[in-house]
């Protein structure tokens, strides 16, 4: 991670303030290079792997050059799948965030092409499409690129892969002749060096080493939940984990707080850590960690940097990272000098295809990690309130409660049981969930490949047919939803399109 911040890059002031609100704290590498040159509007060939920050790098620079007082297209980002475009579409949708009347447009093959005529009739500062479907537009004459000011080949390698570089090529032919263009791939084989040196003139080349790491002596382990349920989940997993001390990541630094506080009223000792904490508060919540004080953080990936606390045994990545070195960093809290320790990660249906780029980032397969069964949390549940219960039987206080509720007892005519049952019950009610009366629910797990209607945004694999195909400030969605049902699969050409 770079050492300097957004603000020193030179961003626009509304990119800033998303930038902000998204919670990064410091450019990643291919960030840190590659936004100066694309805020000059000069060319730029990029070597980075997937998982580096590539679309915040090429996202912010191009946003803070960006006309949005004009409906024009004037960013065109290629993309080898529907997956990527919609993701990258989400993506400066998030970072225009503060922009008025912002539009962009993800277009890809597998969706009937009406709501992308009717969405690019309205107009669309950028558009983020798939090489078939967007050559296809451009034939049919409702892509126009006349004002084209940048253009980018997001995953080149993984382009031509897929057979799309004759794409590719016509469509960069279509773009004016000053149209600023970047290329951003994991490698670069000689035909990808042929269209970067045909297409993207004086380029100004940046590489950014992604080196493998093996993780020894840290147990990875995954688990599919749906983001609504993520603090069910994790609630769960520290009451089923004999964990000494954890740290568990989040994305935001307002999160850290949010999930702190709910942390906290579930009993847990607990304290956030992020980078508007001062050094004092840092340094004395770290000592509180130590000491044993607390037992639970909750932090950002800045703020966890060069954290060394013996105690912890375990890593709970709440939120994926953005890129391969956050989380190579996050699990290296844990299994220092020689200890053990367990990361887990909570993945949501959208976010699994993160998951080989994370194994090879570490050299290290992970884990399903295997929640208990309601009927072996209940078992367990009622032996530890035994254990505890029994734990009381030495307390010097337990003479003088005896012989009150056996005076109560005695009063009122009842049964010892009945006693310790009513104070049990109204213990219950003073602090619900204190007994172990009721056996918890399952918690759903997604199943890789199955369709989730009833949340749409948080839907496997990144879309569902159907997918709104335009965003804009607000999130408000454009054009009209294919029909449902009836309709033909899409072909094997359209899909890859």
């Amino acid at each position: 991670m770079s050492t300097q911040s957004f603000a020193e890059l030179g961003l626009d002031a509304s990119v800033l303030a998303a930038v902000s609100a998204v919670g990064y704290e410091t450019p990643s590498p291919i960030q840190a290079q590659a936004i100066p040159i694309l805020l000059k509007g000069e060319n730029l060939l990029g070597v980075a792997q997937t998982g580096t920050g590539k679309t915040a790098a090429f996202a912010l620079p191009l946003l803070s050059r960006i006309d949005a007082s004009s409906n024009d297209t004037q960013i065109l980002v290629l993309t080898p799948t529907r997956e990527l475009a919609i993701q990258v579409a989400e993506a400066f949708n998030t970072y225009a965030n503060h922009f008025k009347n912002f539009n962009v447009l993800p277009i890809y093959g597998g969706q009937d092409f009406y709501p992308q005529l009717k969405a690019l009739k309205r107009g669309a500062q950028v558009i983020v499409g798939t090489p078939g479907r967007t050559l296809d537009h451009l034939r049919r004459g409702t892509l126009k690129l006349n004002n084209l000011k940048a253009m980018i080949l997001d995953e080149a390698d993984e382009m031509l892969r897929m057979g799309f570089i004759d794409d590719v090529e016509t469509i960069i032919a279509e773009t004016p002749a000053d149209c600023q263009r970047a290329l951003f791939s994991a490698t670069m084989p000689a035909p990808i060096r042929k269209v970067a040196q045909k297409y993207l003139s004086n380029a100004q080349e940046v590489k950014i080493e992604s080196a493998t790491r093996t993780v020894e002596r840290i147990e990875q382990f995954v688990l599919p939940v749906y983001a609504e349920r993520k603090l069910d989940a994790l609630t769960r997993i520290l009451e089923v984990e004999p964990f000494d001390a954890a740290i568990i990541f989040v994305r935001t630094k307002a999160e850290t707080v949010a999930l702190a506080e709910k942390m906290a009223a579930r009993g847990h000792a607990v304290s956030p850590l992020n980078g508007d904490i001062n050094q004092r508060q840092r340094e004395q919540t770290v000592e509180d960690l130590k000491r044993g004080k607390k037992d639970i953080i909750i932090a950002t990936d800045v703020a966890a940097r060069g954290l060394d606390v013996p105690r912890i045994t375990h890593v709970i990545n709440y939120d994926v990272p953005y890129d391969t070195e956050a989380y190579i960093h996050r699990v290296g809290r844990t299994g220092r000098a020689g200890r053990t320790g367990k990361a887990i990660l909570l993945v949501t249906p959208r976010e699994r295809s993160w998951l080989k780029t994370l194994e090879r980032a570490t050299n290290s397969p992970m884990k399903d990690y295997q929640l208990p069964s309601p009927v072996a949390l209940q078992k367990m549940r009622e032996e530890q309130f035994e254990s505890q219960l029994l734990g009381f039987t030495e307390d010097r206080r337990l003479g003088k409660a005896i012989a009150l509720l056996d005076d109560i007892a005695q009063r009122n005519e009842m049964d010892m049981a009945m006693v310790a049952g009513a104070l049990a019950a109204w213990m219950e009610t003073a602090q619900p969930g204190a007994l172990p009366l009721e056996q918890p629910a399952a918690l759903p797990v997604p199943v890789p490949g199955a369709r989730r209607s009833r949340d749409r945004h948080h839907r496997p694999g990144g879309e569902r047919r159907g997918h709104r195909p335009g965003f804009k400030k607000g999130g408000a969605s454009r054009g009209k939803p294919p029909a449902r049902g009836g309709k033909r699969p899409p072909r094997q050409s359209d899909a890859k399109r």
